[in-house]
């Protein structure tokens, strides 16, 4: 009798123990946060909840129309004020060919800011496209004529060594007065320029500058002669160089030439330039 009523008094063993229940309320609380977080990412990402109402743009557009960006940022909104994807929307407007950089920033609750830098063009790049004061070379869908801009012909990878040599060029022709209209760099790294007033320098493969700065150093006696025009400077001889000139009673640009050959700046005679090469054992280059 006592036996039973012991076996009565002792306390009925939960169906799970407590660190399961623990686990359990612990799991639920989980699910019920995942759950929320969907649906508000869902609610969040839906255009029509939080949608992109006001785009500015900012900085100075010289070039980049402004009606073709407003159309290239309406077409990348595709989301709402948070799941916008930016890094698209940025690579489509730095397609446009005037555009060297954009960025973008969302500003709560409803905006966003686009900064666009163009390319500020250096000269143009042959007959289709340009290249900027950072050495790019871009083609924009409409040429531009822009005054005073000189015109660079060569390979684009070479693009950066001949900007940076033209710069070079056109600060040591400005100390004759001179400014330069066109500049061609071949396959052979050959240097031809050209100046305003239509002089044609052929300056070699070697020694470029200091070939064009024994002609800055000679062009005052070479302008004093009055009666002739100059037409071309061959300056790729070792020792000197040759000009071509232009009789200012002649009508046509072929008429009335005369070439000179000139050593350490004093004329020569073909003859004894010729002559000269034969022992020297070396020809323009």
């Amino acid at each position: 009798m006592s036996n039973r009523r012991q076996s009565a008094k002792q306390p009925q063993k939960p169906l799970l123990p407590e660190n399961s229940l623990l686990w359990l309320k612990l799991a639920l609380f989980c699910l019920v946060m995942i759950s929320a977080l969907y649906w508000v990412g869902r609610m969040l990402g839906d255009p029509a909840v939080m949608p992109v109402r006001t785009v500015g743009v900012d900085g100075e557009m010289r070039f980049v129309k402004r009606e073709r960006l407003e159309q290239v940022v309406a077409e990348a909104v595709n989301g709402s004020f948070f799941s916008i994807d930016l890094k698209r929307m940025r690579e489509q407007i730095e397609a446009m060919p005037w555009v060297k950089q954009a960025s973008i920033r969302r500003v709560w609750p409803d905006k966003l800011r686009v900064q666009v830098t163009e390319h500020q063009p250096l000269a143009y790049w042959g007959e289709e496209a340009m290249v900027s004061q950072l050495a790019e070379v871009f083609e924009p869908e409409n040429l531009p004529q822009l005054p005073g801009l000189v015109t660079l012909v060569g390979d684009a990878q070479q693009a950066k060594t001949i900007t940076r040599e033209y710069q070079r060029m056109q600060t040591l022709l400005d100390t004759a007065g001179l400014s330069l209209t066109r500049i061609w760099v071949d396959a052979r790294q050959a240097w031809r320029i050209k100046t305003e007033r239509g002089l044609l320098l052929q300056l070699g493969r070697r020694d470029v500058m200091q070939r064009l700065t024994r002609f800055v150093r000679l062009y005052p006696d070479l302008m004093a002669q009055h009666d002739r025009q100059l037409v071309s400077v061959d300056l790729r001889y070792t020792n000197g160089f040759s000009v071509q000139w232009r009789t200012n009673e002649e009508a046509t640009a072929e008429a009335g030439q005369a070439l000179g050959f000139y050593r350490d700046g004093a004329r020569m005679s073909r003859a004894d330039s010729e002559n000269n090469l034969r022992k020297t054992g070396k020809s323009p280059g």
